[in-house]
């Protein structure tokens, strides 16, 4: 079934804080402030959100997949309870030098995305915080917004609902 509205997120910066010594485990996981609130209100407007972030802490063998998937597993359990939904997370595990086809700013997970799901990338937006974020959108030519990094989501929202529904 095709989506109609879909929001691409980047994940650290934009979810939850970003470290330079990467997410390892659930405990240094931290929300950002506000984030429930705009997760919700961009639920509510009938957008879909789906996760697109790099993570390379697995190819560099600081933590192993499944580590990463217990993480991820706390994200979306956490966002739920707190009624928003996520519907799907896509993540890249290799190290920059992999030169693969996913790693932000390549478009690997937002076309896995728009086969997945039927997306019509005209009806899609990527938030993100780096450029590697605004690079991948823009080769798949979708709107973009970049807010700096552990900035707040929900004053973002307006602009959001501005784009998606002129």
């Amino acid at each position: 079934m095709a989506m109609k509205q879909i929001l691409f997120l980047d994940r650290d910066g934009v979810i939850n804080e970003k470290r330079n010594d990467y997410v390892k485990s659930v405990n240094e996981f931290k929300f950002l402030p506000n984030i429930f609130d705009a997760l919700k209100k961009i639920n509510d407007l009938g957008i879909s959100i789906i996760i697109i972030t790099n993570q390379s802490i697995v190819n560099r063998k600081i933590i192993s997949e499944n580590q990463l998937k217990g993480i991820h597993d706390y994200m979306l359990k956490t966002i739920e309870k707190n009624s928003c939904k996520i519907t799907k997370i896509y993540y890249c595990p290799h190290h920059p030098d992999e030169k693969c086809n996913c790693r932000k700013p390549n478009t690997g997970m937002i076309e896995q995305a728009v086969k997945d799901f039927k997306i019509d990338v005209s009806n899609a937006l990527l938030i993100g915080d780096s450029n590697s974020d605004i690079h991948a959108a823009d080769k798949m030519k979708m709107k973009s917004i970049k807010m700096k990094t552990d900035g707040n989501l929900n004053d973002l929202v307006e602009e959001i609902k501005g784009i998606f529904f002129k």
